[in-house]
């Protein structure tokens, strides 16, 4: 056995066990005599998120809101990340650091660059907060993607993934719907099946999206940190190209303006009934909601026979308090209270999904959009979440526009697989490289 299979094998098992085991489970704690009292005096918390996070409203109903509902000497303020100037690199440029900020797992390791890294284990056990109710991956996401060995934060929620299908496309061409628990495999043979011109229309069967996603199911590591290498030029990565671009190479499936990847796009396509299948995620209820003429339906995400049961990995806004605040006690207090069953029931209803293990939770998805009654919306919610690959001090960005590059060029046919993997190793050893220059 390679080296690298050793390393995926690592995290394949990770995927499967981590729900049975977990080092990042805390106890509630009895209270010493000595131990520090929990501060009440009034405190303004200020939180910075992106607006894709947490826009103004949803901030207000998910976190100031029942903030000062359940402690009302706290008052959150939401900084907006995502509006020019406001970048966590030009508040701490301003003397601005907020007292929570709010990053997806990809980029959750900039609060290290940042000096913003804090360890939150002492909070809990002085707070008698059980992180037990939390799943597991998530947990072990948090600690991998911060690259740190103690907890710096917590997720606020999941957004989930699904298998969207387009009733009359299936109706149109009298082929049965799909159902839960199915294979890539499974949907590439339905989708040679759909993918047909048409009344002079070019119907498509599945749009699988950007080849990461694929990745990220799998856990695929991109590099090797005890050698700083990189691990896109190997099996692994070359059986999901093969697997991915099978879906692509479908005759029509990239006809028109659907030659360049593009989610936003194949989602209007799904909306217009000329694309049958949507591997999507919780995001794209937004755009259906719009489209109340659709006859659509959701199943579970399609797995990947290597790793069974498996949707995407955890896609998550990590909250994370930084060692600059001075109320640590009503920061903890506020993510104490966005993973309330409560708010996270509330957010659940709404099509966000929960980071909870409460299956009492996970049954009330959607159940608050009126709109979506009658549909198979639960199907988001059964899948396991992958758990993180390691980054380290890569930057992910970076890293996915080398591998949906190489992808693309695979799709063109400007490539074959071996070419493109060959060169977009090179490419990361390089960016390998300058990372490293960086830290030194």
């Amino acid at each position: 056995m390679t080296k690298f299979s050793k390393l995926w094998l690592t995290s394949l098992l990770i995927l499967s066990f981590a729900s049975g085991c977990s080092s990042t489970n805390t106890a509630p704690v009895d209270k010493g005599k000595g131990e520090e009292a929990i501060k009440t005096d009034p405190a303004t918390i200020k939180m910075a998120v992106s607006n894709n996070m947490f826009t103004e409203e949803d901030f207000a109903k998910y976190v100031s809101e029942p903030v000062k509902k359940k402690y009302p000497h706290i008052t959150v303020e939401r900084i907006n990340t995502s509006e020019k100037g406001s970048s966590m690199t030009d508040l701490i440029a301003a003397g601005t650091v907020p007292d929570i900020v709010g990053y997806y797992p990809g980029n959750l390791s900039n609060i290290n660059d940042l000096n913003l890294t804090f360890n939150i284990e002492d909070l809990i056990k002085k707070h008698r907060f059980d992180t037990s109710r939390i799943a597991p991956e998530v947990m072990e996401t948090v600690k991998i993607a911060s690259n740190q060995s103690y907890i710096v934060g917590f997720a606020a929620y999941h957004n989930p993934f699904g298998l969207f299908y387009n009733k009359d496309v299936f109706d149109r061409m009298g082929i049965p719907y799909p159902k839960d628990n199915m294979t890539w495999d499974d949907l590439k043979e339905l989708s040679v099946k759909i993918t047909r011109v048409d009344n002079g229309i070019q119907y498509r069967g599945l749009y699988p999206d950007f080849l990461y996603r694929g990745a990220r199911q799998l856990a695929l590591p991109y590099a090797d940190f005890q050698t700083n290498k990189s691990l896109l030029n190997t099996d692994p990565w070359k059986d999901l190209f093969q697997l991915w671009s099978s879906m692509y190479e479908i005759s029509g499936m990239t006809a028109g303006d659907y030659k360049m990847l593009n989610y936003g796009k194949n989602e209007q396509a799904f909306i217009k009934g000329e694309l049958a299948m949507l591997a999507g995620y919780s995001n794209t209820l937004n755009a259906l909601k719009k489209a109340p003429d659709v006859k659509w339906d959701v199943v579970t995400y399609p797995s990947n026979k290597k790793a069974p049961g498996v949707a995407h990995r955890v896609d998550s806004p990590v909250l994370a308090i930084t060692s600059q605040s001075p109320n640590k006690d009503a920061a903890f207090q506020v993510l104490e209270t966005i993973l309330s069953d409560e708010v996270q029931t509330d957010m659940v209803r709404n099509g966000r999904m929960t980071v909870l293990n409460s299956q009492k939770v996970k049954d009330e998805f959607g159940k608050g959009i009126p709109e979506f009654n009658g549909k198979n919306l639960i199907a988001l919610t059964k899948p396991k979440m992958a758990i993180i690959s390691q980054i380290k001090y890569l930057n992910e960005g970076e890293v996915d526009k080398i591998t949906n590059n190489a992808f693309q060029s695979v799709i063109n046919k400007e490539k074959d697989i071996n070419t493109a993997l060959r060169e977009a190793d090179e490419l990361l050893n390089k960016h390998i490289e300058t990372q490293l220059k960086n830290i030194k």
